[in-house]
């Protein structure tokens, strides 16, 4: 397969191409015909927390192959949460290892295109001299890295999540719970008869937590277990605060680069379960070795080793904080088995984004926001976004943010009625939702405070630090979700459905069912200035005269 050792998590997003023609696959020289036959194949240089990996793969069909897998460890998670920014000596060797890779992708020699793609842990976005590193990683080589933010790596988990539950079916009928420990934050996942109902994240990682305690003297054995235990225990403990309302747990799975390549020295069962008591007799072994030791034992390298016994500690302190009846640790190659699900989340966005709305909706429950006020808002809004598409020219992403802002516009009321907008705005910024960048959050939460009274403006601190483009896609949908909402002002559900046309000047809403437009157009007069101020155009009620 490669010409390494690959022991690192391979992720991926959009990023900047460097076409480099390579040789097709041996499969396609084996003599045979191959017709309507389309193959992609990319090529990803992927910059992990303690590695350099890159993976060239062909996609064809939907079906994804690895033809090359190379891994050579950096000590990036190192540099970053010990000492908060990259060192000159980890951006010299990431600058060699990405030349060694480029070069092997250059040895392919000539036949098909193939795009190189150079994306980044978001860790990164820690260090205090990130732009620094990233200018360097281009001037050296001409790539153009992007960083991962938290809404994609969420995707990601939640892929990776997906494909683990299909091996175990019985699972859909139970209460489980998914427990990724990463790097830098762990990620927690409910599902209740197969869908999310609570998701969080907290900062509590493998390599934050053994850097952060990785200068300690700790003189003797006991005395490291014990000074990590103790360095996790608050985050441990809101945890167990978090889930406190699950009284009957069936199963937490386990998944992650450390705990999974350690899964058999827990003397796994039937499926995957495991005897948590023996993460307690691995840690304990492994307190009693020098760090040469560990590597050997555990087929690590400097890069990772610092990393397993942390695992340890954390995962085994969340299993017995929540008490499950089951727990286990699946079996899988984790490493390459998380690069094919990262592709697949790229090729199929649609299934994650109906688990953002399905969670955007459990938000606003807990809130009590009107169920079939912000529903019917939604649709409105979603009917606006695609009749004027060619008007207002935002994405697919924007789309779905402007579905989540019109479910989440009246949590603020769980607070107050009197300027509930403001007080959405803040439930909005100071909760978690599911599968949303703290980007996209931000935007929300704009767009649930624009939604009536005030327009967007640079008084607000938060519209005011957006750039240019970004101010202008949440006025766009702040105007949207403002005529949507006017349409549904008195909670009634009287416009059953609209259509909107362009006629010069005009835009004109046909309101379905509605005969009578008198309360829509009172409260356009309010909320429909936007509108008119960002697209200039005019709306026009028509009345349902079938």
């Amino acid at each position: 397969m490669g010409r390494w050792k690959c022991d690192e998590i391979v992720t991926f997003s959009h990023a900047s191409e460097v076409n480099i023609s390579i040789y097709p696959s041996p499969d396609m020289n084996s003599g045979e015909t191959v017709k309507n036959t389309q193959i992609q194949t990319q090529a990803f240089i992927y910059l992990g927390p303690s590695s350099m990996s890159l993976i060239v793969t062909e996609i064809h069909d939907g079906d994804v192959r690895v033809i090359d897998f190379l891994t050579q460890p950096v000590p990036l998670a190192r540099d970053v949460f010990r000492n908060g920014r990259i060192s000159r000596s980890t951006m010299d060797r990431c600058a060699q290892v990405m030349g060694d890779y480029m070069a092997i992708l250059r040895e392919y020699g000539s036949g098909t295109d193939l795009s190189t793609h150079f994306v980044m842990s978001n860790i990164i976005s820690e260090a205090g001299n990130v732009d620094v590193f990233i200018n360097r990683m281009h001037v050296a080589h001409g790539l153009r890295g992007r960083l991962i933010d938290d809404g994609k790596m969420t995707r990601l988990i939640y892929v990776k999540v997906q494909e683990t539950l299909l091996h175990y079916p019985n699972f859909q009928k139970k209460n489980t719970m998914i427990v990724h420990v990463g790097p830098g934050n762990t990620r927690i996942l409910l599902f209740e008869k197969g869908r999310i109902t609570r998701y969080s994240s907290h900062r509590l990682g493998v390599h934050r937590t053994g850097e952060a305690i990785g200068e300690e003297d700790f003189g003797d054995d006991p005395a490291e277990l014990a000074v990590m235990r103790e360095h996790i225990r608050g985050q441990i403990d809101q945890i167990r605060v978090d889930y406190a309302f699950v009284k009957d747990l069936a199963s937490i799975i386990l998944i992650g680069e450390e705990v999974q390549r350690l899964r058999n020295l827990f003397k796994p069962g039937r499926e995957g379960r495991v005897n948590v008591e023996m993460f307690t007799k691995v840690a304990e072994k492994m307190v009693r070795m020098t760090t040469e030791q560990r590597m050997l034992a555990y087929d690590a390298d400097f890069a990772t080793v610092d990393a397993l016994l942390p695992a340890l500690i954390i995962n085994q302190s969340i299993v017995r904080a929540l008490a499950p009846r089951e727990v286990i640790v699946p079996t899988s190659s984790y490493d390459q088995e998380f690069i094919l699900s990262l592709i697949r989340a790229e090729q199929n966005p649609g299934d994650l984004e109906g688990e953002v709305l399905h969670f955007a909706g459990i938000l606003a429950d807990r809130y009590m926001a009107d169920k079939d006020h912000r529903m019917h808002v939604a649709r409105l809004c979603d009917s606006l976004f695609v009749d004027l598409q060619d008007l207002h020219r935002l994405t697919e992403h924007d789309r779905l943010l402007l579905q989540v802002a019109a479910i989440l516009h009246e949590v603020g009321t769980y607070i107050s009625p009197r300027h509930h907008n403001k007080h959405s705005q803040y439930i909005i910024l100071n909760s978690e939702i599911f599968g949303l960048s703290r980007d996209d959050v931000e935007i929300v939460a704009l767009l649930a405070r624009y939604h009536r009274r005030e327009t967007p403006s640079k008084s607000e601190v938060l519209y005011a630090d957006l750039d240019q483009t970004d101010r202008m896609r949440v006025s766009k949908m702040a105007a949207i979700l403002r005529v949507a909402d006017a349409l549904e002002r008195g909670h009634a559900l009287r416009v059953k459905g609209v259509e909107a046309r362009l006629r010069g000047r005009n835009l004109e809403l046909l309101l379905k069912d509605v005969r009578d437009t008198t309360v829509e157009e009172m409260a356009l007069r309010i909320k429909g200035d936007l509108f008119s101020d960002i697209f200039g155009c005019d709306i026009v009620l028509v009345p349902d005269r079938r």
